[in-house]
């Protein structure tokens, strides 16, 4: 199934800070769409933006929580 990088960007918290390494949030959820980033990447939306990337983009790796 292919992920949106819409329905991924709306999980993101908006910032525009570029601590995920991109310049917005919309650029970093594209790479993720794409499966060409981690889902660990944005500080601003913590262990909940994680966890809510995660089950949008099917990543079930043991202990990216922690």
């Amino acid at each position: 199934m292919p992920v949106d990088a819409e329905a991924i960007d709306a999980l993101l918290p908006q910032t525009q800070c570029g601590q995920c390494g991109f310049a917005a949030c919309r650029p970093y959820a594209e790479a993720l769409a794409r499966g060409e980033s981690d889902i660990n990447r944005c500080p601003p939306g913590g262990i909940g933006g994680m966890r809510a990337l995660a089950a949008n983009v099917g990543d079930s790796r043991d202990g990216v929580f922690t």
